[in-house]
């Protein structure tokens, strides 16, 4: 039994990267979805498979990240299979499961009670969430450690499991009912920065104004990858000792917070988040396990959790 070469492998990822970016370009400009960002991703991922060995490194672990926000982007594609979005009887179950003062739950609660310390510490969590899991892979490409590519097909699944749920299951966020009740769901209905409009407001800027904007879908609260981002990656970096644990828990419960804070989620939202980071984790980290002790001429190793892959 013969194997492709090394040479012949690496030729044709660069002419799938090539098709893969052509075909995406051609497919947002045939739906008049084309924006900047589109043309940057894609010119980016043709020009990282063309330039050389040591881009083409980067590109075929960070691969997966490309796919994640092509499959994010593309969502009102398929939105027309999601079944009836709830509304109000999340908004109840909320109610029941997690009560706050007065008769209600906490996104509401927060809602009639904000303060500005409070808005500028979860505006800078809500905005900081998604560059911990860059900077991380960054950092993992450049130590040369196995578990960058790991990081980002584990990033791709736990977005895939969204995205999904959203479809089986979507769901209004709280400042959707908080704006327009909890009967039918408006489907004309913009998306929101919500809570995080303080925070602009405060600095005098549109980011989340400008971030929200581009959501393809405002029924799309459960399961929250706001909450599910900081989780995995405090599984990603468990093995790096206490201090770290201890740091990145107490950031992932600051997103989790913010996020019922700033009326994006509710709390069932934020542990449908918890559940499908570890999901994506769990399969990953097992995935590229298999794969270890399938490779010829490699020794099985068994590692405990979150243990150095490093010899």
């Amino acid at each position: 039994m013969t194997s492709r070469s090394p040479a012949k492998n690496d030729s044709a990822f660069k002419w799938l990267v090539t098709v893969m970016a052509a075909g995406h370009f051609a497919l947002v400009v045939s739906t008049g979805r084309v924006r900047w960002e589109h043309v940057a991703a894609d010119l980016l991922l043709v020009v990282l498979a063309w330039a050389g060995a040591g881009p083409r490194r980067f590109l075929r672990g960070a691969f997966p990240l490309w796919l994640t926000g092509m499959i994010l982007d593309s969502q009102p594609l398929w939105l027309w299979l999601r079944g009836t979005i709830h509304t109000g009887d999340l908004w109840n179950l909320e109610k029941v499961l997690f009560p706050a003062p007065g008769g209600t739950h906490w996104p509401e609660w927060w809602s009639r009670h904000p303060n500005t310390p409070l808005d500028l510490l979860c505006g800078w969590a809500y905005a900081a969430y998604i560059y911990e899991v860059f900077l991380v892979a960054l950092w993992f490409f450049f130590k040369k450690d196995a578990r960058f590519e790991q990081l980002c097909w584990a990033f791709f699944v736990v977005n895939a499991i969204g995205v999904v749920t959203y479809v089986i299951y979507p769901a209004a966020p709280p400042w959707y009912i908080l704006k327009y009740g909890p009967g039918f769901a408006d489907l004309s209905a913009p998306p929101s920065p919500a809570g995080t409009a303080r925070f602009d407001a405060f600095f005098g800027i549109r980011y989340f104004a400008n971030f929200y904007a581009k959501n393809p879908n405002v029924f799309g609260a459960m399961p929250s990858l706001h909450a599910a981002y900081p989780l995995m990656m405090v599984l990603v970096l468990w093995h790096k000792g206490p201090a770290w644990r201890v740091g990145t828990i107490l950031f992932a419960l600051l997103v989790a917070f913010s996020a019922v804070y700033l009326t994006h989620h509710y709390v069932l939202d934020v542990l449908a988040g918890s559940i499908a980071a570890v999901v994506a984790f769990v399969v990953v980290r097992a995935v590229f396990a298999r794969r270890a002790m399938e490779a010829p001429g490699v020794a099985p190793v068994t590692l405990p959790s979150g243990g150095n892959t490093r010899a």
